[in-house]
């Protein structure tokens, strides 16, 4: 069993030099991936400040956030042109609660999370049925939260420690996981699981053609045909590469899907001839190009230009600022996040699967909720 961290009310915790005291505490879970998590008011000694504190001890993250009044910062556009980016969003149900806190088990939640460039700072936006909170905050490592409370049965379970450590074997411990850690690195860079791969190597997909960009002649897009409908190609590749999307969501209007990974961006969809297209590139391309997809609609085009725009370009932005952009004077359509995306279900279903079975095979456990 894994480390955990569970608390109750009026505990006493310290979080980055501070001291809190734990006056409630909610627990959420999201139904269509089976995460949960638990998020704990806490009250500043000092400052009587209120803070919330989110664990998730499935895929061990954390982070403490500040809640704040609504202003224009909050405008998805404009998170994005801050430079942060979504990193997850999705429904869940309170299933208990204590404490003070103004909710009860049942209600639910639609929440969307952006992270900066960084991968540090968070931005949350929480809609409940009678209002929508806003919070900043930012990540938190596991040794960062330590209970005060001497003597507390069943806060931190599995052999936590909490006081005073053995230098020595944590010395050692440091250096195991140091060669361990190369090696992992190692082995996982030269097993990534990239859509280029997949699709150069599946007798499915049949290349047709690459397109330069018209600003980079460095970089281009490749373009596959395949038999198989919109809908199976595009869960083909989130299979692919087990769910690894950074973002994923289907077009209302044209029933295109556009794939956001770290590093690449895919384009699925209908031709002008009626065929199946894939259209894969680096997020670099999509960056340094105005071209249009192989074949596409306008409908299309616009949609494959909007995404991006709204979801990579302003991530993507200070990894590419010595680059011309194909986005310096960007007037066409915004994509609006879309939280109950099939596409996007479809991925985190695929991608929870794909950590149980590295779990049940002793495997490690990959990013968050």
């Amino acid at each position: 069993m894994g480390k955990t961290l569970q608390f109750n009310k009026d505990q006493n915790l310290s979080i980055e030099g501070a001291e809190y005291r734990v006056t409630g505490g909610i627990e959420f879970h999201n139904r269509s991936d089976g995460s949960r998590w638990w998020e704990y008011c806490l009250l500043e000694t000092r400052t009587r400040g209120i803070k919330w504190l989110s664990i998730d001890n499935i895929y061990e993250e954390y982070a403490i956030y500040t809640q704040c009044p609504y202003g224009s910062e909050f405008d998805e556009m404009n998170i994005f042109r801050d430079g942060y980016r979504q990193a997850d969003a999705g429904q869940a149900v309170v299933t208990s609660c204590f404490g003070q806190v103004d909710t009860s088990p049942g209600d639910t939640v639609r929440y969307t999370e952006y992270e900066d460039g960084t991968e540090e700072l968070i931005i949350a936006v929480e809609q409940w049925e009678d209002e929508t909170e806003y919070s900043k905050g930012c990540y938190l490592d596991m040794d960062e939260i330590v209970l005060l409370d001497s003597g507390c049965s069943g806060q931190v379970e599995s052999n936590r420690t909490l006081g005073f450590v053995n230098m020595k074997n944590l010395a050692v411990a440091a250096v195991i996981l140091a060669v361990l850690g190369v090696l992992s690195y190692t082995y996982i860079q030269s097993n990534k699981k990239t859509i280029h791969k997949y699709l150069e190597g599946n007798i499915n997909f049949s290349y047709q053609t690459s397109i330069t960009s018209d600003l980079n002649e460095k970089e281009r897009a490749d373009v596959y045909s395949t038999d198989l409908s919109v809908d199976d190609a595009a869960k083909a590749i989130i299979q692919a590469i087990d769910g690894g999307t950074e973002d994923v969501q289907k077009n209302g209007e044209d029933d295109s899907v556009a794939i956001l990974t770290k590093s690449e961006y895919c384009l699925v969809y209908t031709s002008t001839d009626q065929t199946t297209m894939v259209q894969i590139s680096s997020r670099a391309y999509v960056y340094q190009s105005t071209n249009t997809p192989y074949h596409a609609t306008g409908h299309t085009h616009s949609y494959y230009r909007g995404f991006y725009y709204s979801r990579g370009f302003f991530g993507d932005r200070d990894r590419y600022r010595q680059r011309t952009s194909g986005y310096e004077n960007y007037s066409g359509e915004t994509v609006d996040t879309n939280p109950v995306d099939p596409y996007k279900s479809y991925s985190d279903s695929v991608r929870q699967s794909s950590i149980n079975s590295r779990r049940s095979s002793g495997g490690g456990i990959s990013s968050g909720k």
